[in-house]
């Protein structure tokens, strides 16, 4: 899940009462929460290997913690990767944090599409921080949305994966990546698995996977990029 608010508020705040519903979902994507939060100072990141619906810290986070941007992450590991604090999302490097569903295979493969300097920044073992370094590299020889492009639409032509959804935020934008592969959804999966939506108001934007109530969102179609300004509060689709 992702929001960006207009004012500095709650995640569960902003989402409304349909928010325990989400939470839900984390007695099956059991293997670790995470929660970033935009700040001058950079993203803010707690995160631990426990389920959130049995982590005591959990509901004091997300109910406590204030920002105007910020990604929530519920873990369910990819076969053979540990359920460590380390592996668990978001990433991080100075203000821009990223969550992950999916798996990029085999799970070094973009290893040596990162920057050596970059790639000495890994604290886990999994295939998505590897995928946000990749990102980072992107964004180092370019800027933020160039590179988080680049870095999507090259692992799409090059690469093998289920499902590459991602959310990033940075001090500027909140993006969402719509990009899976519909033969690809885990065994334990529905259908609309991979399926992402948001939802629009006055007050700024939310976007989640599927599996719980969102009635009335928007659902962003499979290979599209939103792209939520932060500044001038508009958004763009563009495909990937």
């Amino acid at each position: 899940m992702a929001f960006a608010s207009l004012t500095e508020t709650t995640l569960p705040s902003f989402v409304g009462k349909e928010f325990p519903e989400f939470v839900e979902l984390s007695k099956a994507h059991r293997d670790g929460w995470g929660l970033a939060l935009a700040s001058r100072e950079g993203a803010r990141v707690t995160k631990t290997s426990q389920s959130a619906a049995e982590s005591p810290s959990f509901t004091d986070t997300v109910f406590s913690q204030t920002s105007s941007a910020g990604l929530l992450h519920f873990r369910w590991a990819s076969p053979g990767l540990e359920v460590t604090d380390k592996n668990s999302h978001p990433f991080h490097y100075g203000d821009i944090a990223m969550i992950h569903n999916g798996a990029v295979t085999p799970y070094e493969s973009l290893i040596p599409r990162i920057d050596s300097e970059l790639l000495t920044l890994r604290n886990g073992d999994t295939d998505s921080e590897l995928y946000f370094l990749f990102v980072l590299t992107m964004i180092h020889r370019s800027n933020f949305l160039d590179g988080v492009r680049a870095a999507i639409r090259t692992i799409k032509s090059e690469f093998d994966y289920s499902s590459i959804n991602s959310m990033f935020f940075n001090n500027d934008y909140l993006v969402v990546v719509s990009e899976h592969n519909l033969n690809r959804i885990p065994a334990e999966g529905k259908e609309d698995y991979y399926e992402l939506r948001y939802r629009l108001t006055d007050e700024g934007i939310v976007a989640a996977s599927s599996g719980w109530k969102q009635d009335g969102w928007k659902l962003l179609e499979n290979h599209q990029l939103l792209i939520y300004d932060r500044k001038n509060k508009s958004h763009t689709l563009e495909s990937i």
